[in-house]
């Protein structure tokens, strides 16, 4: 419950300070509204400044009409009445925010190059009590958590008094310049402007925020196409078929330029169960969360049958004889959690593939061309530097698609909800068929 009332105290002109009581979570904020006015001008029963009349206006000492402080108090009731209707949202540190940045605190002490009296903007209250809302209405895994709490942060380097009114046209292009200065990458900025698209549409539907800028601002982002990383059938099949050196083996390469180096063996058996579970990724479209946290009772005659950790989607997808093999060659595993595969954390199995790829020798010459910092720069780099545990799954993926099987079943297999995710793929599929319609001239 929020009231006003005014202080004891009287200043020099007589006017008392005008004070707001508001009960929240953990005690009860009692503090000024940054307006005064004389006792004889303030109607206790309304909690406002007596309205006076257009011949007789009401101010206080320092020619601030009633309108004004009236305007003021209805604000602070309004907003205060908001956080009351939220469960967990009434604290006294979102209380305190509010009043902030309906007073004009935090701007001043930013303009000072003060720090915040308090720990949390405004607009950061809010974000928080979003992340409370949709991480549960949504059942986030905590990836996107952790993505979403990066996101706040640099909201709070970006001005750590943030209030909805910074989010006009001028404040977004403050936060898209901001995030260039610091170097990110065109992608990962357009990714944090369309979580904040996310936030602000959350708060405007809430009645939290009034600026709606973001509604109909488009800024320009210079995201360009990545290239697809992925193995080639014959690439596939001859990592699956690789033979793991021993420890210690030395291995003579061949660098990109044809120059001779040597490459030692370490961790042998690492290596081997990185390139089965690979390999197995490959052969059935599962990413590497899902692989990860299959177990025996997930195989069901020649089915793998799952709920994906990501999207929540129920698969179903046939095993082959690859997948089949690697299954069968780890059927004694004895885990107590009852997985059908050993587990490598993602980090070191990335690391093993990139180990794997280069003693496969898959030296491709690959370019990328992107925007950072505002600067356009170019990298070339071999395969083997580039490959992860995602290209598996583009690896299935393509290989699937070139092989004539139709977008609409690969995506049965996949969980992709519609064609956007799959154009890429598709288009190298084109251009593989394409290729393939020329070998009839020969």
């Amino acid at each position: 419950m929020t009231g006003f009332y005014l202080d004891k105290r009287t200043d020099k002109h007589g006017d008392c300070p005008i004070r707001v009581s508001a009960r929240a979570a953990g005690g009860r904020l009692l503090t000024s509204i940054g307006y005064s006015i004389a006792p004889a001008k303030w109607d206790s029963a309304s909690q406002q400044v007596k309205p006076g009349t257009e011949k007789n206006p009401v101010t206080n000492a320092k020619g601030i009409p009633a309108a004004t402080i009236n305007a003021r108090i209805a604000a602070i009731k309004a907003a205060f009445a908001r956080l009351e209707a939220t469960p967990g949202a009434a604290t006294i540190e979102a209380f305190q925010a509010e009043l902030d940045a309906l007073t004009g605190k935090a701007e001043k002490a930013a303009a000072k190059g003060r720090p915040a009296q308090l720990p949390k903007s405004i607009v950061i209250t809010y974000f928080e009590l979003f992340l409370r809302e949709e991480s549960a209405r949504s059942q986030w895994a905590p990836a996107t958590l952790a993505k979403m709490r990066s996101f706040q942060n640099s909201l709070e380097e970006y001005n750590s008094g943030l209030t909805f009114a910074d989010f006009n046209e001028s404040g977004i292009d403050g936060y898209i310049n901001h995030l260039r200065k610091q170097g990110h990458e065109e992608t990962s900025i357009q990714k944090r402007y369309s979580n904040l698209k996310w936030f602000l549409a959350w708060a405007i539907r809430k009645g939290y925020c009034s600026e709606t800028a973001i509604q109909t601002y488009r800024p320009k982002f210079k995201v360009l196409a990545k290239p697809v990383i992925f193995l080639t059938r014959p690439e596939l099949l001859k990592l699956y078929n690789y033979q793991i050196p021993a420890n210690q083996t030395k291995v003579t390469l061949k660098d990109s330029a044809g120059r001779e180096y040597e490459k030692t063996i370490e961790e042998a058996g690492g290596l081997a169960k990185a390139r089965d579970l690979f390999c197995f990724c490959a052969f059935t479209s599962l990413r590497y969360s899902d692989m990860a946290a299959l177990k025996r009772t997930d195989i069901t005659g020649d089915s793998i049958i799952i709920t994906t950790q990501k999207t929540n989607d129920r698969l179903e997808i046939p095993l082959n004889k690859y997948s089949r093999a690697i299954l069968d060659k780890y059927a004694g595993l004895n885990d107590p959690r009852g997985l059908a595969l050993p587990v490598i954390s993602n980090q070191k199995m990335n690391d093993y593939l990139k180990d794997l790829c280069e003693l496969c020798d898959f030296r491709e010459a690959v370019s990328k061309v992107y925007y950072k910092g505002g600067q356009r720069i170019e990298e070339t780099r071999e395969k083997w530097e580039l490959v992860g545990t995602h290209a598996a799954r583009r690896t299935f993926i393509c290989y699937a698609l070139t092989k004539g099987i139709p977008p609409q079943i690969v995506m049965k297999w996949t969980g992709h909800s519609d064609y956007k995710a799959m154009k890429p793929y598709i288009d190298i599929a084109g251009a593989d068929a394409a290729a393939a319609m020329q070998l009839l001239n020969d």
